[in-house]
C-alpha cells in the first residue's frame, strides 16, 4: 500500500503502529476539531519519518453522508490506498468503511491487544503486528519530547552487587541493611560505618565518600555529589528490566510539552505499550504518588500506557485500593517475587 488513511482519535498507537510497519509513502489524516492536537502530533511524527502527510480537518463526526463523500473523494485520488478503520468515532469509521468497501479497497483494523492486523477487505485475513517502536516515537505521538535522561554509568556500578543479591536470594537482607543505613545517614555524621548482621554487606561513610561493600571485598564507591540513598531501588529496577526482560529502559527521564516539564523514574516500551515506573525506597507511600503516576500515564500514553509503582515498604490498604481503582500495579519488592511485567 502506498497510502494509508487514518481516522484520528485520542489514542494514537492504533494509527502509529501500522504506519511504522507498512512504511507507506503517504498518510492522510482525517480529523475532527476535537482531535486536531492528536492530528498535529501525528503529522510531525510521520513527517520526521520522511512520510508525506495530508490533513483533512474540521470534519463533522456525526454527518455520515458528508463524511462518506469526503473520504470517497480523497480515495479516488490515491493509488494503492488502504483504510485503517481503528480510530475516529464509530460513525466516522462506518462512513469510511462503506466508502472503501463499495470500491473493494483495502480495509484493516489494528488489534494492539493481540498484536495483529485484521484485514477486513477485500479479503479477510490476519497478520502479525511486527514493527519497532521507540520511547521517543511513542511520546512524540502524544506531543512530548525527552529533554534529558540519566546516563546509566552510575546504575551499572551496582550490577555486580545486584548479581550477588539475586544469585544468593539476598534481597530481603539487603533491604533491611539499607533501611538501617538510611536511618543512620540522616544524622549527617562525617564518618560512620554499618555492617549487616550476616556480614554480607557493609556501608562506610568517610566525609564526602560513600562505600558499599559486599561479598567481603567487592565495593561501590560514590562521591557525595552523585550519591542518593534511594537510588539503589531505581538502579535495581533498571537492572531487572535489562537483564531479566531484555528491554531498553530509560532512567530518570524528563519530558516536555508546551514548556511544561515532568519527570519519571523509568520508561520503556514493552509489547508496543509505554511502561512508566515510579520507585519509592524510603518514605512511606501516599496517594499523591499514585495520582502523579496516573496523570503522567494519561497525558503521555493514554489507555495504552502501563503504570507501575515500586516500593520497599509496606503499603496501606487504602493506598492499595486506590491503586487498583487507577489500574496501577503496585509491587513491594520486600514481599513479592519481582515479577514486574
Amino acid at each position: 500500500m502506498n497510502t494509508i488513511f487514518c481516522l484520528v482519535s485520542r489514542q494514537t498507537m492504533p494509527n502509529v503502529l501500522p504506519v511504522l510497519m507498512y512504511k507507506p509513502e503517504k498518510v492522510v489524516l482525517f480529523e475532527t476539531p476535537e482531535e486536531s492536537q492528536s492530528a498535529e502530533n501525528l503529522y510531525h511524527l510521520f513527517k520526521n519519518k520522511n512520510i508525506k502527510v495530508e490533513r483533512v480537518s474540521n470534519l463533522n463526526a456525526y454527518d455520515f453522508v458528508s463524511l462518506k463523500r469526503i473520504i470517497h473523494d480523497y480515495m479516488k485520488k490515491e493509488n494503492n490506498v488502504a483504510l485503517n478503520i481503528t480510530g475516529g468515532t464509530k460513525l466516522m469509521a462506518l462512513a469510511a468503511y462503506e466508502a472503501f468497501k463499495q470500491s473493494s479497497k483495502q480495509i484493516f483494523y489494528c488489534d494492539t491487544e493481540h498484536k495483529q492486523i485484521i484485514h477486513l477487505s477485500p479479503d479477510y485475513k490476519t497478520e502479525k503486528l511486527v514493527t519497532s517502536l521507540s520511547v521517543e516515537e511513542y511520546l512524540a505521538s502524544y506531543g512530548y519530547k525527552i529533554i534529558s535522561k540519566k546516563d546509566d554509568s552510575d546504575a551499572k556500578l551496582y550490577f555486580q552487587l545486584f548479581d550477588f543479591i539475586n544469585n544468593n536470594n539476598l534481597l530481603r537482607s539487603f533491604i533491611k541493611f539499607f533501611n538501617h543505613v538510611r536511618k543512620e545517614i540522616q544524622f549527617s555524621n562525617p564518618k560512620f560505618s554499618y555492617h549487616s548482621p550476616d556480614k554480607l554487606f557493609s556501608f562506610i561513610k568517610e566525609y564526602d565518600k560513600y562505600i558499599i561493600r559486599f561479598k567481603n571485598s567487592n565495593q561501590i564507591v560514590n562521591s557525595s555529589s552523585n550519591f542518593k540513598i534511594g537510588d539503589w531501588l531505581e538502579y535495581y529496577v533498571y537492572y531487572q528490566v535489562k537483564k531479566k526482560y531484555n528491554l531498553v529502559p530509560y532512567l530518570n527521564v524528563k519530558i516536555q510539552n508546551n514548556n511544561v516539564e515532568n519527570e519519571i523514574d523509568l520508561l520503556f516500551i514493552q509489547d508496543y505499550k509505554l511502561c512508566l515506573i515510579s520507585c519509592k525506597s524510603g518514605k512511606g507511600s501516599n496517594q499523591y504518588d499514585l495520582y502523579q503516576l496516573e496523570t503522567l500515564r494519561t497525558i503521555t500514553s493514554g489507555t495504552f500506557g502501563k503504570g507501575v509503582f515500586i516500593t520497599a515498604n509496606k503499603n496501606s490498604t487504602p493506598f492499595l485500593k486506590r491503586a487498583k481503582e487507577l489500574k496501577i500495579k503496585v509491587l513491594n519488592i520486600f514481599n513479592d517475587n519481582f515479577e514486574l511485567l
